[in-house]
C-alpha cells in the first residue's frame, strides 16, 4: 500500500481514486469494491468485532485506498505501511452534508436492497460508526460536525510530512507534486458528481 485514504465517503474519493489509479498507484480499493468482492465487506465486519485480520495479505491486490471503509483504518494502515503518503480528501463540510444525504444516505434507507448481507451490515456500520444509525444522520448539525471533527483529527494526528491534502477542485498539481510523480497530459478525473436540487 502506497497511498491510504483517510477521507471519509463524499469527498471526491471517486475521482480520487481514479487520479490515483491514473498516477501508478492502484489499483485502489474504495467501498464500490465490496459489492465484487463481498468476502472484503466481511473482513471489516469481523475486524469491528475484535477479531485480527492480516491486512497486508487481505489488501495485498491493492496499492492505495480511499473512502470508507479503508478510511477507519488509516492509523493502522499507516503503521502497516511506514512509506505510505496519507491521503485527507476533503471538501466544504455543507456541501459534503448535502452530497451524501442524496446520494448514499438515500441509497441505503432501511429496507432497501443494498446487496449482500456483509456489504448491507457494513454500509449500515457506517452509520452506527459516526452518527447513531442512519437516521441519525439526518441531524445535520450532528452530522457536519461529525465529518469536520474527523478531518480535524486527521489534520493534527498524521505527520505533515505524510499528510497529503486535497480536493478534486485542486487540480493535478499539488496531488502529483505530494506524491513525487509527473501530471499527466489528462484532466482530472471528476466522477460520480451529483446534481445538488
Amino acid at each position: 500500500m502506497r497511498v491510504i485514504g483517510a477521507g471519509w465517503g463524499r469527498t471526491g474519493t471517486t475521482s480520487a481514486a481514479a487520479a490515483l489509479e491514473l498516477l501508478g498507484f492502484g489499483p485502489c480499493f474504495q467501498m464500490q469494491d465490496v459489492w465484487s468482492r463481498p468476502e472484503l465487506a466481511s473482513l471489516w465486519n469481523s475486524h469491528r468485532l475484535g477479531e485480527s485480520v492480516d491486512w497486508r495479505t487481505e489488501l495485498g491486490d491493492f496499492d492505495s485506498c480511499v473512502d470508507w471503509p479503508g478510511c477507519w483504518q488509516w492509523r493502522e494502515f499507516a503503521a502497516l505501511w511506514p512509506q505510505a503518503r496519507v491521503l485527507l480528501t476533503v471538501r466544504d463540510a455543507q456541501s459534503w452534508y448535502d452530497s451524501a444525504l442524496g446520494s448514499i444516505h438515500a441509497w441505503t434507507a432501511p429496507g432497501q436492497d443494498v446487496g449482500p448481507p456483509e456489504v448491507a451490515r457494513l454500509l449500515a456500520a457506517v452509520w452506527d460508526e459516526h452518527f447513531g444509525g442512519w437516521e441519525g444522520f439526518l441531524d445535520r448539525e450532528r452530522a457536519v460536525a461529525a465529518y469536520e471533527a474527523h478531518v480535524d483529527d486527521v489534520r493534527t494526528s498524521c505527520p505533515g510530512d505524510r499528510l497529503v491534502q486535497w480536493q478534486v477542485s485542486d487540480g493535478w498539481q499539488p496531488l502529483c507534486d505530494s506524491l513525487g510523480v509527473p501530471i499527466p497530459d489528462v484532466p482530472v478525473p471528476h466522477l460520480n458528481a451529483r446534481e445538488l436540487p
